[in-house]
């Protein structure tokens, strides 16, 4: 039976002694309430996207949150992540970005200081993609006559590297504790490595150093020989032939589950073609429309 009008304001109550005795009288006929639109900001759901690691979920202990996990499900850009993009403090910090991503992350128990540095770069490709669309349009270098000129990248064409190919044709074996083996050709030591995290990134960015060739094979470089103390792996680091390092750091910036980010541009001066990656700077998330 539909409620009276009276029964709409004062629900099951007892109505007042004036209203009962003319109720039945002047109740007027029951009518269909107006539809009220539902302003709430509850109600704007901001779409989300799955985005595949480029690791697969590998490389990260059983008690991290990415644990055998392929794929992460982030939010789009809104209004809020821009500002956080634009905000001069974090941008002095170096901290922007990570800030950004750590926005839009679903699963809040993922942080992004303990992804691998792949992964992370994954989710600022798509997050790019999903806010501004696949075209990105960027100064960028010839390697061979050093003009620099306007290209146009297209995002949704990179693919994730395949780490694992890489690793049989080095010969690196992977450990049980998500580390690394490999003998280096010249002086045959055996050294134990393990894969950068966005912590180490911003370790750097932070101390505003320049992640050189000592500085990254003494973050990555766990072990030499077995030997895992700090003051012998520094001694044999700095004393390691440069064979043996550059081939390391080759071997390293290889197997690194990532997305493969290079791509062949032709010069507009010299009309040569060149592999060159996509300039990951402040316009990547600042168009020009």
């Amino acid at each position: 039976m539909t409620r009276s009008n009276q029964e709409r304001v004062f629900g099951n109550a007892p109505l007042p002694e004036n209203k009962k005795e003319n109720s039945e009288v002047t109740s007027p006929p029951p009518t269909t309430p107006t539809p009220q639109r539902d302003e709430s900001p509850l109600n704007f759901i901001v779409p989300t996207e799955m985005v595949d690691l480029p690791s697969r979920g590998k490389f990260y202990p059983e008690a991290h949150p990415l644990h055998t996990c392929e794929s992460i499900e982030i939010r789009h850009m809104t209004a809020k992540e821009e500002d956080i993009l634009t905000s001069s403090s974090l941008l002095r910090k170096g901290v922007a970005l990570d800030k950004m991503l750590q926005n839009v992350i679903v699963d809040k128990a993922i942080k992004v200081e303990d992804m691998l540095i792949g992964d992370k770069n994954a989710l600022l490709l798509y997050s790019r993609i999903f806010g501004y669309g696949s075209d990105y349009e960027a100064v960028v270098t010839c390697p061979l006559c050093t003009g620099k000129f306007n290209h146009e990248f297209d995002l949704k064409i990179f693919e994730p590297r395949d780490f694992e190919a890489e690793m049989v044709r080095y010969e690196v074996e992977p450990t049980a504790n998500n580390t690394f083996l490999i003998t280096l050709p010249k002086s045959k030591l055996m050294v134990e490595f393990r894969l950068l995290t966005s912590r180490d990134e911003q370790k750097f960015i932070g101390s505003n150093k320049v992640l050189g060739s000592l500085e990254l094979l003494d973050t990555i470089i766990l072990s030499i020989n077995n030997q895992r103390d700090r003051y012998y792996i520094k001694k044999a680091i700095a004393h390691l032939p440069i064979m043996d390092a550059s081939i390391l750091k080759k071997v390293y910036s290889k197997i690194m589950p990532d997305i493969d980010l290079i791509q062949i541009v032709e010069c507009t001066h010299c009309a040569e073609e060149s592999e060159m990656g996509v300039p990951l700077d402040a316009s990547f998330f600042w168009p020009e429309f």
